[in-house]
């Protein structure tokens, strides 16, 4: 039994083909249309292709109302607000289509495959165009009748980077890409850098680019405090297209953490870089669709 899996991102849209054991057959990464006429006929394109699939599995970038099938709000693929995807997709395809955020389906994957016989508790932060997450408490995802755990929002400056949402120093707009990239350019003034001149630069040792990538971990680890305080996870992962990068900032982050947790919980985690790369929300929407799916088929 198969199932297609698609991960929108805000930059990207990754897809494939996984099986009910969790084997990929396919995998395939496209650019993320910018308008909703455009959006859907990718979509269209993908589903019809692979209509053979018994189920489609998808991932989003934003708040959802699972209630009554409503995108309630996508910061960085606006034009997606208001949209009815699970009714959308359904147009194209027979099967039965199922939904969640793209960073909890990603939490779920990394989980399935690699965490699930051994712990509990588990954090997955995505870096990317944006910065997502989802929580595994007691070996299920966190969730509700709308999307949960939006992990980019929590305030990390109540003065502040003015964020997407309307809020002032969000965690997204110092640890996604574009934030990184800001604060590389506010500690050397007049520098429009890219990532991989940055990344470059701090291979080499350049004192501006360090200071980047500490200020970097100082941020993430500000963030990342607040939810091992309310949840306790023995594990956070780092997944999303900034997660190659851990070279650059995951012991500076661990070492940060330490210091900014509740004292309880300090020698209770692990800071970990993910282990499914860039295909946990493939991974993730097989197994939300293996659930359902299978649940669905019960008498």
């Amino acid at each position: 039994m198969d199932f297609l899996c698609i991960d929108i991102g805000g930059t990207t849209i990754k897809y494939g083909v996984i099986s009910d054991n969790m084997f990929l057959r396919e995998f395939y990464t496209v650019p993320t249309p910018q308008n909703y006429k455009n959006f859907l006929e990718e979509i269209k394109d993908i589903t019809t292709r692979f209509s053979y699939t018994k189920a489609v599995g998808m991932g989003y970038p934003g708040a959802y109302d699972f209630m009554n099938d409503l995108m309630l709000y996508a910061p960085n693929l606006d034009f997606l607000n208001g949209s009815r995807l699970e009714a959308e997709i359904a147009k194209f395809i027979d099967n039965p289509v199922f939904i969640e955020n793209d960073a909890n389906l990603a939490a779920i994957g990394e989980y399935t495959l690699t965490e699930q016989s051994d712990i509990n508790n588990m954090l997955f932060i995505t870096l990317g165009t944006g910065v997502g997450g989802g929580a595994i408490v007691n070996g299920q995802l966190f969730t509700g009748s709308i999307t949960a755990f939006e992990a980019g929002h929590v305030t990390i400056d109540y003065n502040g980077r003015q964020c997407n949402c309307g809020r002032l120093g969000c965690l997204e707009t110092y640890c996604s890409e574009s934030g990184i990239l800001r604060t590389f350019e506010e500690t050397l003034p007049g520098q429009k850098g890219d990532i991989s001149n940055l990344i470059h630069l701090a291979e080499n040792g350049d004192k501006y680019a360090l200071k980047t990538f500490d200020l970097f971990s100082k941020h993430l680890a500000a963030g990342i405090a607040d939810y091992i305080n309310l949840l306790a996870p023995e594990k956070v992962k780092i997944g999303g297209g900034l997660s190659y990068l851990h070279r650059l900032f995951l012991d500076n982050t661990y070492q940060n953490l330490k210091k900014l947790v509740y004292p309880a919980f300090r020698n209770k985690f692990k800071l970990l870089p993910a282990e499914l790369n860039n295909k946990a929300g493939v991974y993730g929407a097989a197994a939300l669709c293996k659930q359902r799916y299978c649940d669905a088929q019960k008498p």
